[in-house]
């Protein structure tokens, strides 16, 4: 992090500074405090971290912020309106000082991956940061814009929402040289309303856009195709289905695929020109993910190549997204989260694996989902039954999941309120060869099915 005095944090959020400070790092965290660091405390539904104030002086904190004006503190002290927007604002005014250029990434399904690719592509060319972990919320993004540099030339920053209002407080911060909308599903459908209503709130993005900047959508979304002359920014447009999008993709039966520039305006890749691409991950979805980081990175001037090399550097790990083999048994990890689009788009990834064994989709209930859970779920039963051979459903909404299955024809149909019973019952049905499916959303823990059938250690 660059070094900055509390006067120009002062500056930046509107607040009043006690004292002098010179800082080189920002923490929200009492039990973190590093050298020359400000201590910003947060105030959630639960805790105020106002209360380990004194803590963190004790640990070394040089300077703090405060929304208890009637505090006085033995450190220089920023006293805030509101220490949640005074984080926000602190970020922006500090990546303005920075510059570099912000690449602000938002969707319903794949946002992550795409960030992933994003900062894979952009790294063959630039020196680029990117969000880590989930740290894609009003907190971690003003977190992750902190951790630019004055040799930062490309950030890439991911912003995720549950409610109206959130990106847009974001996007104000980070004010994104260009921004990628992935998709728009049916995640948060709880508090949004409506598709309608998701896309209004990913859509908040652009209001941070800079502007010279430039939106780059997936053009094979209705919602987003139909809306994109009435923006008042640039758009440039990605996808395999619409062939009237920028930039889109041809594929192959090897798994590579083409990417073609129909009218993307760039310098490295001209109009009817194509270069080949591949990815370690699979699915067509994960080709749209791919399309959006090379829009990206063309509209950056990067050469085909530099493209290409970066696509195909991107390894998934853990419980996002992968593929690997053990105990005899292909295991497709993608535990993270889970909405019905992201279940369609993994349950036809695991309809091309295990030729010879039979695949076995292991689904975790989806959460805020609101009055679309009965559906939902019942439309990721439906697509189980067009890609597996037995469904194994699990958590709360279970019962809607088998019931989608069901109708369509699916014989093999089990519920599970409980991960033991799950496992108990995979283990005497699954052989070795067959492909086993884990997913749902993050709480439902289907990394913990996942390790219990593969023999591994658990925490209880």
């Amino acid at each position: 992090m660059e070094r900055f005095t509390l006067a120009q944090a002062a500056d930046w959020t509107k607040g009043d500074a006690v004292g002098e400070a010179e800082l080189t790092a920002v923490t929200t965290d009492s039990r973190q405090i590093p050298p020359e660091a400000l201590f910003l405390p947060i105030r959630g539904e639960r805790f105020d971290a106002h209360d380990f104030m004194e803590k963190a002086i004790a640990d070394g904190a040089a300077a703090v912020v405060s929304h208890r004006k009637k505090e006085q503190y033995a450190v220089p002290a920023l006293y805030v309106e509101n220490t949640s927007q005074a984080l926000l604002d602190l970020a922006g005014g500090y990546r303005r000082m920075c510059g570099g250029k912000v690449i602000g990434v938002t969707g319903s399904v794949g946002k992550t991956t795409t960030k992933e690719l994003l900062y894979a592509v952009l790294s063959q060319k630039f020196r680029a940061c990117k969000t880590e972990g989930n740290l894609n919320n009003e907190v971690g993004l003003p977190l992750t814009l902190l951790r630019m540099t004055r040799e930062t030339e490309v950030m890439v920053a991911e912003m995720g929402m549950n409610h109206f209002g959130e990106i847009s407080r974001m996007t104000a911060a980070a004010r994104p040289d260009i921004a990628v909308i992935t998709n728009i599903g049916t995640s948060h459908i709880e508090f949004l309303g409506s598709r309608e209503g998701i896309c209004k709130a990913k859509l908040e993005i652009l209001e941070g856009l800079r502007p010279d900047g430039c939106a780059v959508f997936c053009g094979d979304e209705p919602l987003l195709w139909e809306k994109r002359e009435s923006l008042g920014c640039r758009v440039c447009t990605y996808g395999i289905e619409n062939p009237a999008c920028d930039l889109t993709a041809h594929l192959h039966e090897d798994g590579t695929f083409d990417i073609v520039n129909n009218s993307l305006p760039c310098q490295t890749l001209g109009r009817g020109e194509k270069f080949k691409a591949a990815l370690a991950i699979p699915g067509a979805h994960n080709v749209l993910n791919a399309l959006a980081a090379a829009a990206v990175g063309l509209l950056l001037g990067e050469a085909p190549e530099q493209i290409a090399a970066g696509l195909a550097s991107y390894r998934a790990s853990g419980v996002r997204q992968n593929i690997y083999d053990k105990n005899g048994y292909h295991i497709y990890a993608d535990c993270y989260n889970a909405s019905p689009d992201a279940m369609e788009a993994t349950l036809r990834v695991l309809g091309t694996m295990a030729p010879e064994g039979r695949r076995f989709a292991v689904l975790g209930s989806m959460l805020e989902l609101g009055e679309y859970a009965e559906e939902g779920h019942r439309r990721a039963g439906r697509a189980a039954a067009a890609y597996a051979d037995a469904l194994y459903a699990y958590g709360p909404d279970a019962a809607a999941m088998a019931a989608g299955a069901r109708a369509c024809g699916m014989e093999q149909v089990y519920t599970f309120s409980d991960h033991a019973a799950l496992v108990a019952a995979l283990q005497r049905d699954a052989k070795k060869g067959d492909a086993l499916l884990f997913k749902g959303s993050h709480g439902m823990k289907m990394e913990r099915a996942l390790r219990l059938f593969l023999g591994e250690d658990v925490e209880e």
